[in-house]
């Protein structure tokens, strides 16, 4: 019995030792459960704040490329012109990227601003010129849900290159005539001077031949009467082939004879015209009506490149002066500008490259060397020589190229020294003269507020496709060949047509009193292979003798004679107002390239 007391007095005395450790166990298992339950909840709180952080960042995303697009079609109007840098308002003002650490950022204030569902995007871009490119910025915002007066941002950049329309489309078929669109007097356009050649002539009223000028035009248009002065000519009686395609809207006469409707065979009154068909003697009826475009001066005095607003960004020798006191456009370059000095220039803008050979070609060499390889790639790239184009595959750096012949679809062919070497790929527009071999190079649309000349009284070629405008005159003493596309309009020309050999630009007198000459002449030099060919004064003179009539004493006339202004105003209407014309208005000439640079997202 002693002993079993004595167990339960032990036992009683452990338990006394062990009094609160469920209080212990409980309160540690209360904490555990704590920590537990307040883990879930951050867990589940910062997922949900994740989750709205990320949304907002996409929002802020999709902010700036909606921003991006904006720039994108803003550029890509049709009547906007993609290389205006004021079409989009500027990101830099160093023509940086956005991001460029030495770039000079404009304010944000200053860009375009877009409110939209979700927040709101500043967007700009900034042109780089020469290169013909964009640099585009667009800064999505969006509020920040888990901080008070907060956003968040996102920001996108682009690299958008222009790819221009240096030509403008020839849907107009006035582009192909040389053409002269005075109308209302006796005399619209008199001929003073032989003139053949393949391209046509287009004359919307009266057309006169002075004595002895034979005109031997591809094709004739002659919207009212032909009158044709004693031993003149339209084609000849030869063959079919020295017959001229000639139509004549009005009636026809020679040396001062009876007027007939000028249809059916001519012969009688010198008018040697062959059908359409080619086969056919007789005059073509009707003449058809050929409308000039209308020429757009304000804009293209301010979007023509070169021009006025945008000067060369790479130069050499003596370019042309486009303007005297942009903005105003006033016929401000008081000089004629001469696009046909002696000595060469170039005047470009965006990419692109030229040099020239310092080394005649033939037909089968592969090795050329030129004056200088600065500009031109480091890679494989095409040039042009001539109408040749040649791809270079050996020698970038040097001033020795290895080249593969007649690429493109061009055809070997024999250049000469010093002839113009052109990387081919498009500029912005660019004018070029070679001073040796005597080549104007244009692409683009031009304009020069003033009056320009070719007045070297030599055999010139041009190539290229471009338009010029002009505010003031324009005189050619010279000829023209292997031209493609120049596009050309007067906007004042005295009724006199001058000689292209030089001998002193001489005008003669007719029987007409000079109450009778148009005040003014539009004509258009147009796309197609154009020569004149003159007659010297000498012979002339013997056919004036063999016609008993004693020629009259030339008029002289300087070669740099500003014509007169008699309308004393510029712009305007086309018929009465030239200007180099375009063939179309400005829509779609500098239009962006399909496939920008992919954007960066930052």
């Amino acid at each position: 019995m002693r002993r079993y007391f004595r167990v339960l007095r032990r036992g009683l005395r452990r338990s006394r030792e062990e009094q609160g450790l469920a209080l212990v166990m409980a309160i540690g298992m209360t904490t555990v459960l704590a920590i537990a339950g307040t883990t879930a909840i951050a867990y589940s709180t910062s997922g949900q704040t994740q989750a709205a952080q990320t949304k907002t960042r996409q929002s802020a995303f999709a902010l700036a490329e909606a921003g991006m697009n904006n720039s994108m079609s803003i550029l890509t109007v049709p009547t906007n012109n993609a290389l205006d840098p004021d079409t989009l308002p500027k990101c830099t003002t160093n023509e940086k990227k956005y991001t460029d650490p030495a770039a000079t950022r404009t304010a944000t204030s200053t860009w375009k601003h877009t409110t939209m569902d979700g927040g709101t995007v500043d967007w700009c871009g900034t042109l780089v010129r020469k290169d013909a490119l964009w640099y585009l910025t667009s800064i999505g915002n969006s509020t920040n849900p888990n901080r008070t007066n907060s956003t968040l941002t996102r920001t996108l950049e682009a690299t958008v290159t222009v790819t221009p329309t240096t030509t403008q489309p020839l849907n107009n078929p006035v582009w192909d005539y040389l053409y002269a669109g005075h109308t209302g007097s006796t005399c619209d356009q008199t001929l003073n001077n032989n003139i053949s050649g393949a391209s046509r002539m287009y004359v919307a009223g009266n057309l006169c031949l002075s004595p002895n000028v034979a005109l031997n035009q591809s094709s004739v248009i002659v919207g009212g009467n032909v009158d044709i002065s004693n031993n003149a000519a339209i084609g000849a009686a030869t063959s079919i082939s020295t017959r001229v395609e000639t139509y004549v809207g009005g009636s026809c006469r020679y040396a001062g004879g009876s007027w007939a409707t000028c249809s059916g065979n001519q012969d009688a009154r010198h008018v040697y015209s062959k059908r359409s068909d080619g086969v056919n003697i007789g005059v073509n009826q009707p003449a058809p009506v050929i409308a000039p475009p209308a020429a757009d001066y304000a804009t293209w005095y301010e979007n023509a490149i070169p021009g006025p607003s945008q000067t060369c960004t790479t130069s050499s020798g003596t370019p042309p002066t486009f303007d005297g006191n942009y903005p105003s456009r006033d016929n401000s370059v008081a000089s004629v500008v001469d696009l046909t000095p002696s000595s060469s220039y170039l005047c470009r803008v965006g990419p692109g490259a030229s040099t020239t050979l310092n080394g005649a070609l033939n037909a089968s060499q592969t090795s050329i060397t030129v004056s200088s390889a600065s500009g031109f790639p480091t890679t494989s790239f095409v040039i042009r020589v001539d109408d040749e184009f040649m791809t270079v595959t050996g020698g970038f750096g040097t001033t020795t190229w290895t080249v593969s012949r007649a690429s493109s679809g061009s055809t070997a062919a024999t250049h000469v020294t010093g002839q113009t070497v052109s990387w081919k790929t498009t500029p912005t527009g660019e004018i070029g003269w070679n001073a040796t071999t005597k080549t104007l190079t244009m692409s683009g649309t031009l304009y020069i507020d003033g009056s320009a000349k070719i007045s070297n009284s030599a055999l010139n070629s041009y190539n290229g496709q471009a338009t010029i405008y002009l505010s003031g005159t324009f005189h050619v003493t010279g000829s023209l060949r292997d031209g493609v596309g120049l596009g050309v309009q007067f906007r004042r020309l005295e009724p006199r047509l001058r000689h292209a050999d030089g001998r002193g630009q001489r005008q003669r007198r007719t029987e007409r009193p000079r109450s009778q000459h148009p005040g003014r002449q539009q004509l258009f030099l147009a796309g197609r292979p154009l020569r004149h060919e003159h007659r010297r004064v000498r012979k002339q003179r013997q056919r004036r003798r063999a016609d008993r009539r004693e020629p009259d004493r030339p008029l002289e006339q300087p070669d740099d004679e500003r014509l007169p202004d008699d309308l004393g105003c510029t712009g305007g209407y086309a018929v009465e107002l030239g200007g180099l014309r375009p063939a179309e208005p400005p829509a779609g000439l500098h239009r962006l390239s399909p496939q920008p640079r992919r954007p960066a997202r930052r």
